[in-house]
């Protein structure tokens, strides 16, 4: 199951993944009027709303970007587009 996790506050990092991050499958840039930027991630231990996480590319690239931390603003499944219901 694909989840969608749009983030707050997100830092693109350069470096090796970290002990605790996720796995980052996708991870998404929507540079409009209102900026957004989503990881994409197989993982099921995703955080609920409001907390902090650190997410490490899937498979190194040579972009000058690692790792990828935020604060989780909504999760959402992308088979059904419905946000999940993820306990506080």
């Amino acid at each position: 199951m694909t989840v969608r996790i749009y983030l707050q506050a997100a830092r693109l990092l350069p470096g090796p993944p970290q002990a605790g991050d996720l796995p980052a499958e996708r991870i998404f840039i929507h540079a409009s009027d209102v900026p957004e930027l989503w990881v994409e991630t197989e993982s099921i231990a995703v955080p609920p709303p409001g907390r902090a996480v650190s997410f490490a590319l899937a498979r190194p690239l040579d972009i000058g970007i690692g790792r990828v931390v935020g604060t989780i603003e909504r999760a959402v499944r992308k088979s059904t587009k419905q946000r999940l219901n993820i306990a506080r």
